[in-house]
């Protein structure tokens, strides 16, 4: 049965921000599964000398990875689903590797949006047959679809 193993969160914080804002953003797309995650953090100097900080958080949970990418795929539209679905996946051997990046700024507002710019950059790691995990998490969507519309 594939599942997802874990996830590897990593944001940028800039000079200018303020770095309780940056991880209350990321714990707008965790939800409840924020109380989970283990962080370390590095500060670097940036392209002019300024310092960014590199935060990077770790989600070993397997039922709390699972809830967080459902809850990601559920806010995203269908034609986002499929672009990572086709386009930010590298298959292995056992498994693979999604790459999800999110708008930093909308998840701080409570809303989940991809974007490339500055994200919050998510790897999913799973274990299994990649279309079977696809399969598994396409019919989660049509339960909670089915559940809303009910």
């Amino acid at each position: 049965m594939p599942r997802i193993e874990k996830l590897i969160i990593q944001v940028l914080c800039h000079a200018t921000e303020d770095q309780d804002k940056v991880l209350r953003a990321v714990r707008n797309v965790l939800g409840n599964a924020a109380d989970k995650v283990s962080i370390s953090s590095e500060t670097l100097k940036g392209h002019y000398g300024d310092p960014v900080t590199i935060m990077r958080m770790y989600l070993l949970d397997e039922n709390a990875c699972e809830g967080v990418f459902l809850r990601i795929l559920s806010s995203l539209s269908r034609f986002e689903q499929e672009e990572i679905w086709s386009e930010r996946v590298k298959k292995g051997k056992h498994g693979g590797k999604l790459y999800i990046r999110l708008d930093k700024q909308e998840a701080f507002l409570g809303r989940i949006r991809q974007s490339d710019k500055d994200p919050i950059r998510i790897v999913v790691e799973a274990r299994g047959n990649m279309d079977a995990l696809r399969k598994k998490f396409e019919e989660r969507l049509g339960e909670l679809e089915a559940k809303s519309s009910s």
